[in-house]
């Protein structure tokens, strides 16, 4: 490099240094103010040991710690045993192909056995969408142990960002698939670049059937998957693209689909060499369109697999998706109309390292934006609010019974995989305080506040490998919903727990400097430990962060 280039970019780095130095100032400064606020943006809320954490290392390098992704979190024995046991954690060609062909045999006893009474076939169809929800729910357990219990509080916060962002819906067989979605598809990327998590998503049997990409073939194009691909994960609404361009991209990802019966598929041999498969997704030359193609200005030629790899790097390189993601990202994180600043500067990070998703999450944690905003309240989601809650109030105990949290989920309207439509459940505060809302979280609060027992009660039935689901305890069909309190039916006594001492807990007290006045009276006339309990976690600063 000539020597002016050097000089330019020491002179560039010292400028920078100092800009450093004081935005990372800002941030452990803010921090020390809004300790359990702090925890509560950059995870899925504060308990005692985070806390420990971050008075004993400060804001920004605990902020470091949390943006390296892990690929095994150190988990509680207990915990890591109970998603061990998990048989929804096994590889999908070893769970969906035997349910695929079950449903097939029950279709065809029933279509050359005409004797055989439809009420028969009804049962069994009933039994196999049983074992189905149980599987679903198997997830659903699975990932709220991963918010309560996992230390990588920021991926495991990113995970629900992405699953939400690349939304689908747990109906059908999707629902068995919903651990592999969460856990080998979205989690591993989290903290990696955009392009890697949108190849992700866009080869998973999950968003291949739920965008019906999977009949998506030459002649027969579906365009359902490549225009939410533009609109809702990378270009944004807005951004320019065309229905030409939407017609054009679904031609591009003509022929990538799902086998879901592990059967052979037949190509004839001029094709064989272009034909992938990788689990249970499939490449299929004989249904890709090869004819040339017009993607935002640029024409792409039918080279299969390949094509579909430039498109990717296509969108996630364009400028539009920087900032459209950017900006969701920002609202996710610090404001329900976040700076416009603050955006391009994630914007600017994201175009000089290729979308590296730390990068761009660092630019926006570290601007003076987000460290002006741990004092400004940011309405708390359903998913946000159960979450803290119960990390704030377990000191140290291990859920058994993670049924309650999931119907909580569902009292509150956020159910995990529930969001039918592929936006997303929405990401502004107002989507989530209406009076209705409220009532329920009160409900909550109270139950959280009272201990919860049924959360350490023996394991519910779709945790228990040989156990088969009773119609108290499953999803039934896809605008049924699971128990929403901690009510239904359990196999054997609760556990008498006192209720938890929330007042001498670390994460109250950490907290306690920022109640307003109004809430600390509130406070101070609770009679009882669970009405003191539930007033906390109902009070304004525990549903704002």
């Amino acid at each position: 490099m000539p020597a002016l280039g050097v000089l330019v970019l020491l002179l560039a780095g010292c400028a920078a240094q100092p800009q450093a130095r004081a935005d990372d100032a800002a941030l452990n400064a803010a921090a020390r103010l809004h300790p359990t606020v702090f925890l509560d943006r950059i995870g899925w809320g504060a308990d005692a040991a985070q806390l420990r954490e971050l008075s004993q290392i400060g804001a920004t390098r605990l902020l470091d710690a949390q943006l390296q992704p892990q690929a095994h979190p150190m988990l509680p024995p207990a915990v890591r045993r109970q998603l061990e046991d998990l048989e929804v954690n096994r590889p999908l060609e070893q769970i969906i192909p035997p349910l695929v062909r079950e449903q097939r045999a029950i279709h065809m006893a029933r279509r050359d056995d005409q004797t055989t009474g439809a009420a028969q076939t009804q049962a069994e169809l009933q039994a196999l969408n049983q074992r189905k929800n149980q599987l679903t729910q198997q997830a659903m357990a699975g990932q709220l142990l991963l918010a309560v219990y996992a230390p990588n509080q920021l991926q495991q916060r990113l995970t629900w960002f992405w699953l939400n962002h690349f939304n689908v819906f747990r109906g059908g067989n999707i629902g068995p698939m919903m651990a592999d979605y969460a856990q080998r598809v979205i989690a591993p990327h989290a903290l990696g670049h955009f392009r890697d998590l949108l190849q992700a998503t866009m080869f998973s049997p999950q968003m291949l059937l739920y965008l019906n990409n999977a009949q998506n073939a030459r002649g027969h194009v579906n365009e359902n998957y490549a225009r939410e691909v533009m609109e809702l994960h990378t270009l944004g609404v807005g951004a320019g693209y065309t229905q030409a361009d939407v017609t054009d991209l679904a031609r591009v990802l003509t022929g990538l689909g799902v086998d879901l019966a592990d059967r052979p598929v037949r190509v004839r041999p001029a094709l064989r060499d272009a034909f992938w498969q990788r689990g249970l997704v499939v490449f299929n030359p004989a249904r890709h369109d090869p004819d040339p193609k017009l993607v935002l200005g640029q024409t792409l030629h039918g080279r299969g697999l390949d094509e579909i790899k430039q498109v990717i790097a296509l969108l996630a390189d364009d400028p539009a998706t920087a900032r459209h993601v950017s900006f969701e990202l920002a609202q996710y994180f610090v404001a329900d109309h976040p700076d416009p600043a603050m955006v391009s500067a994630m914007v600017r990070t994201w175009a000089q390292t290729n979308g590296d998703i730390p990068a761009v999450l660092r630019t926006m944690f570290t601007s003076p934006q987000f460290a002006a905003s741990l004092g400004a309240p940011q309405f708390k989601d359903p998913m946000r609010y159960v979450v803290s809650a119960v990390r704030a109030s377990l000191d140290g105990r291990v859920i058994t019974n993670p049924q309650p949290l999931i119907g909580m989920l569902y009292k509150l309207g956020e159910p995990l995989y529930g969001r039918q439509t592929p936006d997303g459940y929405p990401l502004n505060s107002d989507a989530w305080d209406s009076p209705g809302q409220l009532t329920a979280r009160f409900e909550v609060a109270r139950l959280i506040g009272a201990g919860a027992p049924a959360l350490f009660g023996p394991p519910p039935p779709f945790l228990r490998m040989d156990a088969t689901m009773n119609a108290a305890g499953t999803m039934g069909s896809m605008a049924d919903s699971l128990p929403q309190t901690d009510t239904a039916p359990h196999p054997g006594p609760r556990p008498h727990l006192p209720p938890p001492d929330l007042a001498r807990s670390a994460v109250f007290l950490a907290a306690e400097p920022a109640l307003s006045r109004g809430t600390l009276q509130a406070l101070a006339q609770a009679g009882q430990r669970v009405s003191w309990n539930a007033l906390w976690l109902s009070s304004p600063e525990f549903m704002n962060d």
